[in-house]
């Protein structure tokens, strides 16, 4: 395996490992604070912070700017999203558990995964999708639901 497919293999499953972690972290923030809303506001004020000094230390000079006006207004809800995600992590998971709250994440992934590349969705190419990507997403439905069965025995 070449150093760039470590990198492209390794860096998400790094990515995703982090999440459970995160969202522990956030958590923890909530209960000493008694507010997730704060947490979350908290936890999404710290990474704008940094990822604005870093970004815009490598942005070439009028990029912003021009993305401004070129990017559909859509494409700047990301911020909104990654509220929910964190916000809903840090209510949802301590009720149900992290397993299960990061199984339901990930079956919600795979399914809006399957018709951002089937329709092409999202500033995504459309690309076909193959019965042996079908199986996968019916079985992490499958495990999140096997899952969250246990969790209620």
């Amino acid at each position: 395996m070449s150093w760039q497919s470590f990198v492209w293999i390794g860096l998400p499953l790094l990515a995703g490992a982090l999440i459970p972690i995160q969202t522990g972290a956030n958590r923890m923030v909530a209960v000493r604070l008694e507010n997730p809303l704060v947490a979350a506001g908290a936890s999404m004020a710290i990474a704008s912070v940094v990822l604005i000094v870093i970004g815009f230390s490598s942005l070439r000079q009028g990029a912003f700017a021009a993305a401004l006006h070129a990017l559909p207004i859509w494409a700047w809800a990301g911020g909104l999203l990654g509220a929910f995600f964190v916000t809903g992590a840090i209510v949802i998971a301590p009720r149900i558990g992290a397993t299960s709250y990061l199984l339901l994440v990930f079956v919600g992934q795979m399914v809006m995964a399957v018709l951002t590349d089937r329709f092409g969705l999202f500033g995504f190419a459309a690309r076909p999708v193959n019965p042996v990507q079908i199986l996968g997403v019916l079985g992490t439905i499958l495990a999140a639901t096997l899952a969250l069965g246990s969790s209620r025995s």
